[in-house]
C-alpha cells in the first residue's frame, strides 16, 4: 500500500489534494504545477512564485466538492485578488469543517472540461470512466467505460465512444486536444487503481484538453 494512502487509512479520510496529486505524479500522470500553504503569506509568496494568474482552493478532509462548498477562487490577478480569496475561503473552513490548509495553482483558461475516474465495483474491479466534466457530466452524463489496466488502443477507443468526441477535434479552427496525452493519463490512472486496491474512488475533474499534453484542475481519491 502506497505510503500516503495508509496514513490517509491511520487517520480515517480520504486523500487530500496535495496527496492525491503526489500520488498521481508517483504513476508518472503529468500534474500542474502546485504549492500547499497555510496562511496569506505562503498564499503571497506561492502566487509570485507560480506567476499571475492563480487559482487557489481550499484543502479539507470534510469537504470533498470545493465548488459547491465555495471553496474555490479562479483567475486572480494580483496580491489583492489572493489576500481577497484567501480571507473568503478561509471563512469556508471554519467550525467542524476546519481545514487542512489551501493549495495554489496557475491559472489555466480552457473551453472545453473533460472527467476521467475509477469505481471500483465489486464484479468488474476497477472500472474507468471518460467523458465530459464540469457541469456536463451530471447535464449529459456522457461516459464511457473501461476494465483496468487500460491499453493505450483501449483508452483511444474510449476518448472515441463518447458523443462529444468532436469537441476533442478541434472545431472552428482551434487546436485539436492531445489525444496521446488523455490516453496517457486513463492507462496510467488504470495502472494505479490496479495496484492501489485501497482505492474506492477516483475523480479527475474537470481536465482541461490542450494542444499539448492536458491540465488536471481537480482530483479527488475516495479511500475504502
Amino acid at each position: 500500500m502506497h505510503p500516503l494512502i495508509e496514513k490517509a487509512r491511520r487517520e480515517d479520510r480520504h486523500l487530500l489534494e496535495p496527496e492525491a496529486l503526489g500520488l498521481l505524479e508517483e504513476y508518472g500522470i503529468v500534474v500542474p504545477r502546485h504549492v500547499a500553504v497555510h496562511s496569506e503569506q505562503e498564499a503571497l509568496a506561492a502566487a509570485r512564485d507560480l506567476g499571475f494568474p492563480v487559482t487557489m482552493k481550499i484543502v479539507s478532509r470534510h469537504i470533498l466538492h470545493k465548488t459547491e462548498s465555495g471553496g474555490v477562487a479562479l483567475d486572480l490577478r494580483d496580491e489583492d485578488g489572493v489576500k481577497e480569496a484567501f480571507s473568503r475561503l478561509a471563512s469556508v473552513g471554519g467550525g467542524e469543517k476546519k481545514g487542512d490548509g489551501f493549495i495554489l495553482y496557475p491559472f489555466q483558461a480552457h473551453e472545453v472540461e473533460l472527467a476521467m475516474g475509477m469505481v471500483r465495483d465489486a464484479q468488474f474491479g476497477p472500472v474507468m470512466t471518460f467523458g465530459l466534466g464540469g457541469i456536463w457530466i451530471e447535464a449529459l452524463r456522457d461516459l464511457a467505460y473501461g476494465i483496468a489496466p487500460l491499453s493505450p488502443e483501449e483508452a483511444e477507443e474510449m476518448l472515441r465512444s463518447i458523443r462529444g468526441r468532436s469537441l476533442l477535434e478541434g472545431l472552428r479552427g482551434r487546436e485539436p486536444a492531445d489525444r496521446r496525452a488523455l490516453c496517457e493519463v486513463l492507462v496510467r490512472l488504470s495502472r494505479m487503481a490496479l495496484e492501489e486496491t485501497a482505492i474506492r474512488e477516483i475523480d479527475l475533474n474537470p481536465v482541461f484538453p490542450l494542444s499539448k499534453g492536458c491540465f488536471i484542475a481537480d482530483v479527488r481519491v475516495v479511500i475504502r
